[in-house]
């Protein structure tokens, strides 16, 4: 164990932010101004800064809290951390498949998705669709482009939290820190253009995995519509789906069995399908379900996989701190 700060000093990650940011800070979610106001408070200070997820003294006593929620800072924290991880491990195994194709969202991206980006608007959702490399379609009428690059297959995955506020109204969503539950949404999506063919091959697929079955199932096809309607904005009938066409499958999940380790069944699902291989084109609900029981399994039986799961990121969390503070005395 170390001992903490009770000075908050900013600790930042050598690495860039590998999360691509499409909304200001003024534009985040009221939980996470709230938590950057706390950074000005001693009681309260931040201890690391990792590609802009920020981990404060009142996170990782969250994480050391058996009968404690995670929050959305623990949640963007552990994401970012697999996101790397996942990078590093694609530089060290040359034969590993691109992992540039995965994007893991922060909730508070989710959040201002669902909340204060208007869907009408299309350069909005177009904005974020090029921030998000979400996969393009091939002019079907530009013959050069389709011979040029024929049976392309473009693919995309997306790891998004989701809470149950998601699914609220916006007037119910400006009361700071609300939600109670946390699951998680995999998307899937792969775009072919076939040399022959009159249009793009399109797979859009949402998987959900939810701790407390259908808790959050309304969130998930809220969540998954809005996030559809980021992919087809302004290509109007090339991809042949629209935003409310969507193909969502709740998975069997491991199931909690107390009211606090939503978050880290969560994020233990996001971390199982994160890791695991990426050879079949069109994943199907039940390989997918199978690679999250097995991981669980690994770690332990769901009455104490949220205690082990809550050891392993706390402990990570201070491992970065030390290697940190260890780099930046050097200098």
């Amino acid at each position: 164990h170390i001992i903490l700060c009770t000075i908050p000093i900013i600790w930042t990650s050598q690495f860039s932010s590998s999360i691509p940011q499409t909304i200001t800070n003024d534009q985040r979610t009221r939980h996470n101004i709230v938590a950057m106001d706390n950074y000005t408070k001693p009681s309260n200070p931040l201890l690391i800064n990792y590609h802009d997820a920020l981990i404060y003294e009142s996170d990782l006593s969250l994480l050391d809290n058996p009968s404690a929620w995670l929050n959305s800072d623990c949640i963007h924290f552990r994401l970012t951390r697999l996101s790397v991880m996942q990078k590093l491990l694609k530089n060290r195994d040359a034969g590993r498949e691109d992992s540039n194709s995965d994007l893991f969202l922060d909730p508070s991206v989710v959040s201002f998705l669902m909340h204060q980006c208007d869907e009408e608007d299309e350069d909005e959702m177009s904005d974020l669709r090029r921030a998000w490399e979400l996969p393009q379609p091939t002019d079907v009428k530009n013959e050069s482009a389709i011979q040029s690059k024929p049976n392309e297959i473009q693919k995309k995955r997306l790891f998004v939290p989701i809470n149950d506020q998601y699914a609220s109204s916006r007037k119910s969503f400006v009361i700071p820190g609300g939600g109670s539950h946390w699951s998680f949404l995999f998307w899937d999506i792969s775009i072919c253009q076939s040399s022959g063919t009159e249009s793009n091959m399109v797979t859009s697929k949402f998987f959900h995995f939810d701790s407390s079955n259908g808790y959050n199932s309304r969130a998930a096809k809220t969540t998954s519509k809005k996030l559809q309607k980021v992919l087809v904005s302004s290509w109007g009938n090339a991809i042949g789906i629209s935003s409310d066409d969507i193909n969502l499958v709740e998975c069997k999940t491991p199931q909690q069995t107390n009211g606090c380790d939503c978050g880290l069944f969560a994020l233990g699902v996001a971390q199982a399908l994160a890791f695991a291989d990426k050879s079949s084109e069109t994943p199907d609900a039940s390989e997918l379900e199978f690679i999250v029981h097995y991981y669980f399994d690994k770690i332990g039986d769901v009455k104490s996989f949220g205690t082990n799961l809550r050891k392993i990121i706390g402990d990570d969390i201070r491992s970065l701190i030390i290697s940190e503070c260890e780099r930046t005395c050097n200098y």
